[in-house]
Parts: structure tokens; sequence; C-alpha cells
């Protein structure tokens, strides 16, 4: 039996709460009864579907309106959305969970769908490293973007480079989250594993483009500009990463897991 619990002083603060539902000086809820598992789901329910939820909120107006969550944290609005830090770290861990159920199967794919042994060792090498360090590499990427989104709007004093990073830490953090969700389930249904790159590659070019459409308050014309000139220079970047990975597996830097 779940007996109500005496509770006279806040847990957080200390202050006396004996006739209140919350602390009036921290505004912690008073919590009088034991956890249990209708409890937990009830917080779960509370905390992340209700509508009135800020993640919920963040999630789908990132995209409906994704320039007023972004616009709003640059300029202080810090309530009635998840920040920016906030929501990547919700993405890392989503992204985290959604690698540890995939690795397999993308291993599986990469030996079904390699025409060699040297390309099945280098795609098994570049696949592990990948899972292994995702959420460093997510930390790099997002700097590395913004800078290079600042550069291709260097005519724009709109935002600076700090301020671009906040845009990537909202814009990629959800694109990479919510593809995620859509490339589970396709990675069961063919054993295609480039359809993946194709479905998911664009999604991420295209939300981009409409976020910082969103934002800059652009023509069509300008933004598919502007994303054709950041394609050329992520594309010349991809190649030096792709060199990097490399001199790493030919160094022995990275080992390459032996083709069975």
């Amino acid at each position: 039996m779940n007996k109500p619990i005496v509770v006279t002083s806040c847990k957080n603060c200390k202050q006396n709460i004996e006739n209140y539902i919350f602390c009036p000086k921290c505004g912690a809820k008073k919590i009088t009864n034991r956890i249990t598992f209708s409890y937990l789901i009830l917080e779960f329910t509370n905390r992340f579907l209700n509508l009135d939820n800020s993640f919920l909120k963040t999630f789908l107006h990132l995209f409906t309106k994704p320039e007023e969550v972004i616009k709003g944290y640059i300029n202080g609005l810090r309530k009635r959305y998840i920040n920016a830090f906030g929501y990547f770290a919700i993405s890392v861990t989503i992204t985290g969970f959604y690698s540890f159920i995939m690795k397999g199967r993308m291993l599986e794919l990469i030996a079904l769908n390699s025409t060699s042994e040297e390309q099945l060792s280098f795609s098994q090498a570049s696949t592990d490293f990948s899972y292994q360090y995702q959420s460093l590499i997510s930390i790099l990427i997002i700097p590395l973007l913004a800078l290079i989104s600042r550069l291709v709007f260097i005519n724009f004093k709109k935002y600076n480079l700090t301020e671009h990073f906040v845009i990537y830490l909202y814009a990629y953090s959800h694109i990479v989250m919510s593809t995620s969700f859509l490339l589970m389930p396709l990675a069961f249904i063919t054993d295609n594993i480039y359809i993946s790159i194709l479905v998911s590659f664009p999604i991420y070019i295209l939300y981009i483009s409409y976020v910082l459409k969103r934002i800059y308050d652009i023509s069509v014309k300008r933004i598919v500009l502007k994303a054709l000139l950041c394609l050329l220079i992520v594309f010349f970047v991809f190649i030096l990463i792709v060199c990097g990975i490399v001199v790493l597996i030919k160094t022995g830097i990275i080992s390459v897991p032996a083709v069975s």
C-alpha cells in the first residue's frame, strides 16, 4: 500500500512547506507519495508527451517555425523552449540509442554491399570509428558547420559566428535525431545501404536550407545559391576527412577489422 509520506521541509532548499503544495522559496513540488511504476509513466507522459511540454513544443516548432525557436534563444528567450545545449544533449542520447540498435545491421549491410575485401575493411573501420566516437563527431561537426555557414553568409551581418553555432545546435541536432526515426525501419526494409544515404543526405540539406531561409528571411533563389556554395565547401572538407581516415588506417592508428 502506497501510504503518503509526511514532508515538512523542502528537499532542495530546506524551506518549511508543511502547509504548501509547492515550495514558496524555490518552487519545487512537494512529493508525498512513494515512487511507483504508474507514477513513472505519469511523469514520462507529463514531461515528454504533454502538448504544453517544452520538449514536444521545441521538436514540433523546429519543423513549423524554426526561426521562432532559434531567434528566440539568441534574443534571450529561455522559458518557452528547451535551450540549445539541452536539445543537443537529447539528440545525442537518442542517436546514441539508435546507433546501439543499428550497428549490427549496418555492418551486415556493409558486408552485403561491398565488392572487395579492401572496400569491406575500409567501410567496417569507418563505421566502427563513427559509432565509437559519435558524440565527439557531433561536437566537432556543429562548430565546423557554423564556421562554413558564417563564411557563406559573410555578406550578412545579422548573426555572428557564435550565433551560427546556436543555429546548428538546434538545426543539426534536430534533423539528425528526426532522420534516425526514419532510417531505422528503412534499414530493415532494404538491403541496399546506399538508399539510406540517398534518403538522409538530401533531407539534411533541405532542412538546413529551410531553417536558414526562415532565419535570414531571404528568397528561394538566394538560399539555393547559398546552399550550393555551402555544399561545395562541405564536399571539399569531406574529401580532406576521408583522406585523413585513409592515412590513419594505413598507418595503423585506426585498426582495420579482419574480414571473415
